[in-house]
Formats: structure tokens, C-alpha cells, sequence
């Protein structure tokens, strides 16, 4: 599902990253401009397969800006897009818990001198200018990585003037575009993220945009055409993904191009980091009659409890999805 446009920005597209996969995310050619977004950090549920019903925390858009009963979280949080050369500004309002600190941060973009924490209630501003094309993943810095771990982040992509290249060169053009973010969640740790021993994290749920296999989206591309993955490490632990009966070429980590490109058909993506890949598919059948498997490597492809628990771990779930026609 997607979000509208905020009101109070004059381009900024805002998906809610639950939207399967992340496809079709516009391109523009359009010129630089101002732009100003408004979140909130707030407590929420998402549903995994079972059904079960897990207590999150994580970025919403607030219908009024800095009114949190107005938004409704989601983890990961809304897909933030703006054009190269645009100046933003971020303003973040902290409706976490009582005692939590949010620290509003951005691997990889510089920032405007200024506050960077916002305590319960509070309201933290930061601008940049858009002056790199990427993808980057924007999260809360704060609880020592426990608030990124319960859901408190999301993917902000900063387009190139060109339209349908994901940087400002040619070899990155594409006809596709998927946004993976990918993530985990630890029910346990989920239940009680103050005073969960970290050590004992153990991951039951894989997702891609907060969904588990079957609930996740393929990604529709035909023969010949270039898919664009945008991959978004948001969960706890390092995460390869393998592209089954195709090979992608990585052309950027962290929101800066590689100067050897390289073809993998598998690539670890380490916690809190990005990394963007090409692929082209190719003609004849797809390995199977659903396509082009794109999971992960860990064969974390289950929805449930680990083996040796019970009940068993369903099968066929997990942070998988497809390439198809």
C-alpha cells in the first residue's frame, strides 16, 4: 500500500515500505527543489504469518505534522524519495516510550551542524542537501541499536536528474525497479525490548518491506530487461540474498559506486548497510513456475520457530520472493 505525498512537500514521494517490494518507484527528471518531510516514531503491531500479532516500534507519517496520534507506525517506515540537488529537511518527532532517546541519523549523508536527539515528545529537525544519488537506510541511532531492531527505520532514495539510472552514470540505467528492505524479528526480543539479553537474539521471522513469504510481492520483469535491486539491510544480523538462474551486478554499496562493478549471484549485505544490483533477465524458462528465486542464502525461508522448538517451523516462508513475467 502507498502513502500520499506529504502536503507540506513539493515532491516527496512517501511509500509505506509494507508495499510489496517496493516496485514501480517513480523516476524523475525534474529539477532540484526544497522539500520538507515530517515523521513520527511511535510503538505499533505488525501481523506475521501464523497469524501472529507482534508489538513494533517504527516511523509513521503524521497527517498533521507533529501530531503522532495522526500517523500510524510500520517497520520498516515509508519510503522516503527526493531528487538530487534537493535541499530537505527531516523533522522527526519522538513518540516512543517514556525514557527513550530517538537519535534521527543517515549513514552516509552530511547533515547541517545541529541537534541530532530528540527525548520523549520532542521534535528533532535536520536538513541536508541531496548531493549523492543512492540508496540509504534512515534509522534511530538510539537504545544502542534496540530501537533500530524493534522496527525503527526505513529506506530513503535520493535520485539522479536522469531519469531511470540509479546514479548520475549510464551503466546504472535500468527498466525495473524493486525495493528490498530486509529485516527480522525476535518475538521474544519484541515483547520486551528494555530488558532483552541481546545475546540471546534469535530471529524467528524473515521479511522483505515487513512481509514473510507467501505475503511478499514479486517483482514483474520480462526478458531482456534490467531489474534495479535496491537492498536495505534494516534487520539485526548480516544477510546474503541469492538470485537463483541469474547473476546481478552490484554497482554501489552505501550509496557510493564501485569502481570495479562485480557479478554475484549472492552477495551478504551487512546489518545497516545498502547495496544496489543490476539484473538482467534472461530469455527462455525460469527455474521454476513461479520464476526467478531471490531468498536468503542463510535459508532463513521458514515462518516460526527454529528447528529443535515446537511446533516445527513452516516451510516455504521467510525473506523470499520472485522474478517473473
Amino acid at each position: 500500500m502507498r502513502a500520499p505525498a506529504l502536503n507540506n512537500a513539493t515532491r516527496a514521494l512517501i511509500v509505506l515500505a509494507l508495499a510489496a517490494a517496493g516496485l514501480g518507484l517513480p523516476s524523475s527528471g525534474a529539477s532540484a527543489a526544497p522539500v520538507s518531510i515530517n515523521l513520527c516514531a511511535k510503538p505499533g503491531t505488525v501481523t506475521v504469518p501464523g497469524p501472529v500479532t507482534v508489538p513494533i516500534w517504527g516511523f509513521g507519517v503524521p497527517s498533521t505534522p507533529g501530531d503522532c496520534s495522526t500517523a500510524t507506525a510500520s517497520a520498516p517506515g515509508p519510503v522516503l524519495t527526493v531528487n538530487e540537488g534537493d535541499t530537505v529537511t527531516i523533522s522527526v518527532t519522538n513518540a516512543l516510550p517514556a525514557g527513550h532517546t530517538l537519535s534521527f541519523e543517515i549513514p552516509g549523508v552530511d547533515f547541517t551542524p545541529g541537534p541530532t536527539d530528540a527525548i520523549a515528545g520532542a521534535t528533532v529537525t535536520r536538513s541536508f542537501t541531496a548531493n549523492r544519488p543512492g540508496t540509504y537506510l534512515y534509522q534511530s541511532g538510539g537504545g544502542a541499536g534496540r530501537q533500530a531492531a524493534m522496527g525503527v527505520a526505513g529506506a530513503l532514495i535520493v535520485r539522479p536528474l536522469t531519469a531511470n539510472q540509479a546514479y548520475d552514470t549510464a551503466t546504472t540505467a535500468y527498466d525495473v525497479e524493486a525495493l528490498l528492505v530486509l529485516s527480522s524479528i525476535d518475538p521474544g526480543f519484541n515483547a520486551a525490548p528494555d530488558t532483552f539479553d541481546m545475546h540471546a537474539y534469535r530471529a524467528t521471522f524473515w521479511l522483505i518491506n515487513g512481509k514473510a513469504y507467501p505475503e511478499t510481492a514479486p517483482i514483474t520483469a520480462s526478458a531482456g530487461q534490467r531489474v534495479l535491486l535496491r537492498y536495505l539491510n534494516a534487520g539485526y544480523d548480516n544477510t546474503t540474498m541469492l538470485l537463483l538462474g541469474m547473476h546481478e551486478r552490484v554497482v554501489a554499496r552505501d550509496a557510493r559506486l564501485l569502481n570495479n562493478p562485480l557479478d554475484a549471484n549472492a552477495e551478504t549485505i551487512p546489518a545497516g548497510a545498502t547495496e544496489d544490483a543490476i539484473a538482467t533477465v534472461p530469455s527462455g524458462s525460469a527455474p521454476s513456475t513461479h520464476g526467478f528465486p531471490l531468498y536468503n542464502r542463510q535459508q532463513h525461508v521458514t515462518n516460526g520457530p527454529q528447528t529443535g522448538l515446537s511446533p516445527a517451523p513452516a516451510a516455504g516462508g521467510g525473506m523470499l520472493t520472485f522474478i517473473h513475467p
